[in-house]
């Protein structure tokens, strides 16, 4: 039995890294069958002038005051956390539209144009694996079509921080070891609830406050996630006859689950203080301990 799969993505620019890691991972195996993005579809000019920047500066993590400007009008969105993964890893090698089969599924993946590609792409009776990386829940029919196929990444350790911002939401909180168990990255299969399906991979991340901001730790988070997706992917095209089986974590041991409506503004503020706070506290306990 062979598996083929699919990437499912957002095409913000931190999903870049992502897209970037799996074209040149799985560019040419037959297995990988392209990648789908939640967004309407862009004009050309566009995707040629973002791709065009990412070639130009792929691997830089100074830019000069100029091209900061450049980017932030080719990703309007463009976040703290965005920059700081650039400062961290360098502008990456290609943008999250960068495939020639690219495929825009719109801004919402529950429409009925949505419905049909995936019925489309299920109608083998060797169903494809979709890898996902998105910012919106999935409805029902995902998980029916697909027979259950559809693997997640998050960027936090489950159980203890689900839903959206999760990471962030923790910090706000200020409660360190509820911080620092929270602080990793997840890949698990989706099921009807949000973030509580069977858990195929985990890794935490050692001392998460010694980056200098909350956005350097998420963006290092990010790094993490797409890391073990990949590896994931890598470890089914070596076991054809193996599918991953993950494992229900114990339902007691789940935090909060956080929505991204709530991460206003002023919530984004607070988690970035509650970071600093949090990390102004590990540093005095240490030296009062020395």
């Amino acid at each position: 039995m062979t598996y083929s799969f699919f990437l499912i993505s957002e095409t913000s620019f931190h999903a870049s890294y992502l897209v970037t890691k799996w074209i040149e991972h799985f560019g040419r195996i037959a297995e990988f069958k392209g990648i789908a993005v939640r967004e309407n579809p862009l004009p050309d000019n566009v995707r040629e002038h973002r791709e065009r920047f990412h070639q130009e500066f792929a691997g830089q993590r100074e830019l000069a005051e100029a091209d900061w400007k450049q980017l932030q009008l080719l990703y309007p969105t463009l976040s703290d956390t965005e920059k700081a993964m650039i400062r961290l890893f360098g502008v990456s090698v290609h943008s999250a539209t960068y495939h020639p089969g690219t495929v825009f599924l719109g801004s919402n993946l529950n429409s009925s144009c949505a419905q049909d590609w995936l019925v489309e792409i299920c109608q083998a009776s060797n169903k494809p694996f979709l890898f996902i990386f998105l910012d919106q829940l999935l409805a029902s029919w995902w998980i029916e079509l697909t027979g259950s196929r559809i693997i997640n990444g998050h960027s936090a350790v489950l159980p203890y921080a689900r839903g959206m911002f999760a990471i962030e939401n923790r910090a706000m909180m200020q409660d360190i070891r509820g911080f620092e168990q929270s602080a990793g990255a997840t890949v698990h299969y989706i099921d009807t609830g949000i973030d509580t399906g069977p858990i195929i991979r985990v890794e935490g991340i050692q001392e998460p406050l010694r980056f200098n901001s909350l956005w350097e730790l998420k963006g290092y988070t990010f790094m993490t996630l797409f890391r073990l997706m990949t590896q994931v992917v890598m470890d089914m095209l070596k076991e054809q006859e193996n599918a991953p089986i993950g494992m229900h974590a114990n339902p007691l041991l789940r935090g909060p689950n956080f929505n991204s409506r709530d991460f206003t503004l002023e919530a984004r503020e607070r988690a970035q203080a509650g970071y600093l706070r949090m990390k102004a506290r590990a540093m005095s306990f240490l030296r009062s301990s020395s």
